[in-house]
């Protein structure tokens, strides 16, 4: 198995935080996440990369999906970005880290996915599947992401937000 794609996915995986990677929630009543590339204010259009569709299901679990196709990258033609009128957008936000690490996780493999034979690429989704609980420093609390610290101090004290 290669150990360049277990570099290339370590450092996507620390540097999750820096990633411009929003979520929308679009007049149509659907969720999508992508990473927010450029904005045009002249015809009010975000272009975005990798967009993937939110599914939640009944028991609160979400599912990732992919949202629209793009053409693949290749020799001198750069990906094109898909654009997003802002007049279909309700809600926007940048998502939390978990969810930025879950969306790198997704598109990550969907890339993977086909250049290796059955049993390595089954490998490689179990070696991803356990990288949280082998990146996990026991000495930090699992509230590091701050939104979740800010919801956590609201369930404690709801009276003083």
């Amino acid at each position: 198995m290669s150990v360049e794609w277990k570099a290339i996915f370590d450092a996507l995986m620390d540097g999750a935080e820096d990633i411009n990677i929003h979520s929308y929630r679009l007049s149509d009543g659907s969720y999508i996440m992508a990473e927010e590339m450029d904005y045009d204010a002249h015809f009010d259009v975000l272009f975005l990369d990798l967009p993937v569709s939110i599914k939640q299901n009944r028991k609160g679990s979400i599912s990732l999906e992919k949202w629209m196709f793009q053409s693949e990258f290749e020799e001198d033609i750069p990906t094109q970005p898909i654009e997003l009128q802002c007049n279909k957008i309700i809600a926007k936000t940048e998502a939390p880290v978990s969810l930025k690490r879950d969306y790198i996780k997704y598109n990550f493999l969907d890339k993977l996915h086909g250049t290796f034979d059955e049993d390595e690429f089954q490998s490689i989704l179990d070696e991803i599947h356990s990288y949280d609980l082998d990146k996990k420093d026991p000495t930090i609390d699992s509230t590091i992401d701050s939104l979740m610290d800010l919801y956590q101090r609201r369930l404690k004290y709801p009276d003083k937000n």
